[in-house]
């Protein structure tokens, strides 16, 4: 969430919002599995879960494209500044926290 805002904030909008975040997320996702690989932490169970995870969100992803490609920049824009709190507005209270 906190990406997000710095990537609106640095005036991004639509796709581009999107891409980078997803960009972002890859590189610390392999930098991640590589660390935790080394250190021996990812076991087949972890990496058969990872596996799941990541094939159930992949089509998800792409379909959140077409959706995007279809939809005017200022609505979302407008979607983003209500679910991502920033200093304008608190945003939606989803998820959960650290």
């Amino acid at each position: 969430m906190i990406l997000l805002s710095l990537l609106m904030a640095a005036g991004l909008e639509g796709a581009a919002v999107i891409a980078t975040d997803a960009m972002i997320s890859l590189g610390t996702g392999l930098i991640k599995i590589s660390v935790f690989g080394l250190a021996g932490a990812v076991t087949a169970q972890v990496l058969a879960f990872a596996l799941l995870i990541g094939g159930i969100a992949i089509p998800g992803a792409f379909l959140a494209k077409a959706f995007v490609e279809r939809m005017p920049v200022h609505i979302h824009t407008a979607i983003l500044d209500v679910a991502v709190p920033n200093r304008k507005s608190p945003g939606l209270a989803v998820g959960g926290g650290l």
